[in-house]
């Protein structure tokens, strides 16, 4: 299970044992090579205790001030009385201490010592109080940084999901069109035909849902499907040519990356013409990254060529989403009569997200 960062900051009890803890060894070994100040160290060590004790106490004070979210003035304001009062009570109990047990042969008992003697535990109590309210401080930003990352995750998701589920309708509708048209020509073979690979294709699209990247080998497979949807019912006038390297099949891309490409290309470009025309759809390593190509025929042009459409707004948006400035999104008109489509993403190997989740558990 992976850890989250507020879960690692250590508990109140972790803070407050190990600090004195680590103060009291602290003051041990710094007397421990003289042996004549043994009864100064003896009443360091007390101070310590009588410190620590009273630390319970501050940390009642101000455990209510940060819960109560009270200004900062009315903290130091609160902070400065309870830690002077706490070191008045600290400084009575030391002073005692010390005329009756520590060093009895010294000291006697003097009401008036404790204003003085209530400085030192005043101080340390103060900043004992400094550090709750700074590490408090510290886990409240934390917890809010984490907080903000995971709203942020979910918004990013979110957003993937509704681009995603944006390209089963368009597609949809577009095949739906063909099939009725077939049905009101009377053409029921290659209307039947059309809708059995309409539903394989589906079934194919769906079988992925929740994820956002897939092998390339199976959008592939995903836009072969559609081609031969489009086939059916373009026959001769469409040729298809693939390219692709068989290295590159495990490589991760943008799940229906290639079948919007595809449908733009054959639906604006190839249909339009008369004589049908060629698709070119290739895929190959260049330098650190995957680059994949779509090209098709076009009728002639004539002043400005098309704009984006749903499908490559669709695709663009998506590629930003998931790879940020990391990535290339062109379209070429400048060859004659010809479209190409270049996506250029960070070469990757893909990883189911089981996958994903158990190397995440093996790593802590």
């Amino acid at each position: 299970m992976r850890i989250s960062e507020e879960q690692r900051i250590p508990s109140f009890w972790q803070f407050q044992l190990g600090g004195w803890t680590v103060y009291f060894l602290m003051m041990l070994l710094s007397f421990l090579p003289s042996k004549e100040l043994r009864q100064e160290l003896m009443y360091r060590l007390t101070f310590c205790a009588v410190c620590f004790v009273a630390s319970f106490a501050q940390h009642i004070v101000c455990r209510r001030l940060w819960r109560h979210q009270a200004s900062w003035s009315r903290v130091i304001r609160v902070v400065a009385l309870s830690c002077y009062a706490l070191g008045l009570v600290s400084g009575t109990v030391l002073l005692w201490l010390e005329a009756k047990y520590l060093m009895p042969s010294w000291e006697k008992f003097e009401w008036y010592y404790i204003f003085a003697n209530a400085l030192s535990p005043t101080f340390m109590l103060a900043f004992w109080s400094a550090l709750y309210f700074g590490i408090k401080f510290y886990v409240a930003q934390t917890e809010e940084s984490a907080r903000l990352l995971r709203l942020e995750s979910l918004v990013h998701e979110a957003e993937l999901k509704a681009l995603q589920y944006q390209i089963h309708p368009h597609f949809l509708f577009n095949t739906l069109n063909s099939i009725s048209t077939l049905v009101y020509e009377r053409d029921t073979a290659t209307a039947n035909r059309m809708i059995a690979r309409l539903a394989d294709f589906l079934r194919a699209t769906l079988d992925g849902e929740g994820t956002y990247e897939s092998p390339l080998r199976d959008e592939l497979d995903i836009t072969r499907l559609y081609l031969e949807i489009e086939t059916t019912r373009l026959g001769d006038r469409l040729k298809v040519v693939e390219d692709t390297d068989p290295r590159l099949l495990e490589a991760g891309v943008p799940r229906l990356l290639l079948q919007p490409l595809v449908e733009n290309a054959v639906r604006h470009g190839v249909a339009k013409r008369r004589e049908g025309g060629e698709l070119f759809i290739a895929a190959f390593r260049e330098h650190d990254d995957l680059v994949i190509q779509v090209r098709n025929d076009l009728m002639p042009l004539h002043g400005k060529p098309c704009t984006y459409g749903i499908g490559l707004t669709n695709i663009r948006t998506r590629l930003h989403q998931l790879y940020g400035e990391s990535h290339e999104f062109t379209i070429d008109f400048s060859t004659g009569n010809v479209c190409r489509v270049t996506i250029r993403i960070p070469l990757h190997t893909y990883v189911a997200p089981l996958e994903l989740a158990e190397a995440q558990v093996q790593e802590n």
